[in-house]
């Protein structure tokens, strides 16, 4: 098969296969060509290491963009916190098996990223498996001799693995399969940029797009839903309760007594859906069993999102050890599936956070140093690239390899990548000093101008103490120039 770069619209070779795909059942003579369009299937999506449905969030609403019912939506999560796959294969199985019971379909679509490719390739591997899918894409993760398990491959690739200089140092195929390769996107970008979406949706259905936008609703219609869980492991946040809440978005602060609704998190972590309104700004307020608060926040929803994820973790566990908390300073961690890159330029990412009053002039956070584009072997800084995650916190001076003093109330983004995240993939943290007040009065502005240009955008938090309150901000992964309504909506 051909082997190009992802760069424009593909040829739409694909329309006689995707037919046959979805439409022929085995051991039945195939009928005449209809005129009518192929029967939609539904479409699973299996994540990579550290990864959740959230890098394929995006895709999704892309999806019901275009018409494709939110019913046919599926995401298989599992457990990243270790190296071992056999549990994750394990539960493919059953997982696809129900989808194909609730939608009454012969077949799924499955797409999967990184990790989650070896998981996909070693279910594809058995072919009474295999016959349950009609196509699969393949993204950023494993080559392979052969299309797995027969079944009709499309294989995209990021700048890990795309020539001329794969930056590890291989160049990723899958022999047989359509391989498009994108030296200019990377790992986790691979799988949710708009770009990929129309070469998926194409392979998928036979036919372009109409839009690789996420395109809004009727602000009354919009619904949201997702699960709350505990990080990496994927397990529903049992114990915890859920408050979603309107909030002003030019300070963060709830604009009413009452939370709009309160769900009770169970050991699936699901919640909703919940009508929310597409003009309104709303926080999810996850009360621990503690009675700690994890604070989470985003653009408004203009468009329904049934894959919204919170990721937490029970508190003083996880990374959450390692990053200090006091009455005076604010945590906040800035959450992107598509890579935070602060090292190339007039084309780099700019994230500037602002803790309005306080006449300190804003703090841009996406630097070469604290987010580079890749790694930077034997740095004595601990850079590590790939940076989806940033964790912004306060620490005092370095008093050993792995250790720093208490917060000194003082910003340090010389420092580089704080330990333990100079040894993590996607996740970096910085000495980011920003102080509290009392009840989050000084809000915290944060505003983000992608790379690659699109809209900024603009979130304000408050700025509410570490010391039972812990803020995460998800930005958007995608470089639309509007997000907003059209006009009389």
């Amino acid at each position: 098969m051909t082997k190009r770069s992802g760069r424009g619209g593909r040829a739409a070779v694909v329309l006689g296969a995707a037919l046959m795909a979805v439409s022929v059942v085995p051991g039945v003579a195939a009928a005449a060509p209809s005129k009518q369009a192929p029967p939609l299937l539904p479409i699973v999506f299996v994540h990579g290491n550290s990864g959740s449905a959230a890098q394929f969030e995006t895709q999704f609403q892309r999806f019901t963009s275009n018409g494709y019912p939110q019913e046919l939506l599926f995401a298989y999560e599992y457990d990243t916190s270790g190296s071992d796959n056999t549990a994750a294969v394990a539960g493919l199985a059953p997982f696809i098996d129900g989808v194909l019971d609730r939608t009454g379909a012969d077949q799924v679509l499955l797409a999967a990223h990184s990790r989650g490719t070896a998981v996909s390739q070693t279910y594809l591997a058995d072919p009474a498996q295999a016959a349950e899918v009609a196509r699969y894409v393949n993204l950023d993760g494993r080559s392979a001799p052969a299309e797995p398990g027969g079944v009709p491959t499309l294989a995209v690739w990021g700048e890990w693995q795309s020539p001329p200089t794969p930056r590890r140092g291989t160049v990723g195929s899958v022999v047989g399969a359509e391989n498009l390769y994108n030296p200019d996107l990377g790992h986790t970008e691979t799988v949710s940029s708009a770009r990929t979406f129309g070469e998926m949706y194409e392979f998928f259905t036979g036919s372009a797009p109409r839009t690789t936008d996420v395109v809004p609703e009727p602000p009354g219609q919009v619904t949201v839903a997702g699960r709350a869980v505990l990080f990496p492991e994927n397990q529903g946040f049992a114990g915890a309760t859920l408050q979603l809440w309107r909030v002003d978005p030019a300070t963060g602060r709830r604009a009413t007594a009452k939370p709009e609704q309160t769900f009770a998190i169970g050991t699936t972590g699901a919640f909703g859906p919940v009508k929310v309104n597409g003009r309104h700004t709303y926080e999810f307020a996850l009360v621990r069993p503690d009675g700690s608060v994890h604070h989470f926040y985003q653009s408004p929803y203009t468009r329904s999102d049934h894959f919204v994820r919170l990721n937490s973790a029970l508190t003083g566990t996880g990374l959450e050890r390692f990053v200090p908390r006091s009455e005076q300073h604010v945590n906040v961690s800035l959450i992107r599936a598509r890579e935070i890159w602060g090292d190339q330029g007039a084309a780099s990412d700019s994230i500037r956070v602002d803790v309005l009053g306080d006449a300190v002039a804003p703090l841009e956070v996406a630097t070469p140093v604290t987010t580079p584009r890749s790694s930077t072997p034997g740095s004595p800084l601990g850079q590590v690239g790939e940076v989806n995650a940033l964790f912004l916190t306060d620490v005092g001076p370095r008093t050993g390899p792995t250790t720093y003093g208490p917060p000194d109330r003082s910003t340090d983004l010389s420092k580089g990548d704080l330990f333990p995240f100079n040894t993590l993939t996607f996740l970096n943290g910085v000495d980011a000093y920003l102080p509290s007040s009392p009840q989050g009065r000084e809000p915290i502005r944060i505003e983000v101008r992608p790379r690659g240009g699109g809209a900024t955008e603009v979130i304000t938090v408050p700025g509410l103490a570490s010391t039972a309150d812990r803020i995460s901000v998800t930005l958007r992964d995608s470089t639309q120039s509007s997000y907003g309504f059209p006009a009389g909506r």
